[in-house]
């Protein structure tokens, strides 16, 4: 019985109470910021603000079709299409997000410029930054390792004149 009532105190007391209020409060801001954010992400944009969102999209984007080429700089017909259709969702709204990732969707992880971090592009990321971390070690240590050669200056008297 008095378990029950120290646990009962326990949930209302005046500090829960509090941490209760605070927590509904951070929660209830985050959610309309999330909204907010939303609503702004499907934003209409000016005519200026498609055209260079879409040239940028384009250049994140490979083209399916050609090797090492993006969507901005291929002119195969499927990269035309693409860009056509990138135009659209910007069109209709939609956010540079929304659509690479409607296009990540389509057409894979490949037709990613900047493949993103998951477990199957991890060995992308890590070989990299782990061979940079090898070879500077390997240059400390050699330069650790060389023998410490004295410079001695001879002067001649004679060559001053």
């Amino acid at each position: 019985m008095k378990k029950l009532e120290r646990v009962l105190n326990i949930l209302t007391s005046p500090l829960l109470t509090l941490l209760l209020a605070v927590w509904l409060i951070l929660f209830s801001i985050t959610t309309c910021a999330n909204e907010a954010s939303e609503q702004f992400s499907r934003a209409k944009y000016s005519a200026d603000e498609k055209r260079q969102l879409g040239f940028e999209i384009a250049q994140e984007l490979r083209c399916p079709a050609s090797d090492n080429r993006n969507l901005f700089d291929s002119e195969t017909q499927i990269a035309n299409e693409l860009k056509g259709h990138i135009f659209q969702k910007l069109n209709q709204g939609q956010s540079k997000q929304e659509i690479i990732d409607f296009m990540v969707d389509r057409f894979g992880e490949r037709i990613r410029y900047q493949p993103s971090l998951n477990s199957g592009t991890l060995a992308l990321w890590v070989i990299p930054i782990g061979l940079i971390f090898l070879a500077a070690v390997g240059c400390i240590a050699w330069i650790i390792r060389q023998p410490k050669t004295q410079i001695k200056l001879h002067l001649d008297e004679n060559n001053y004149e």
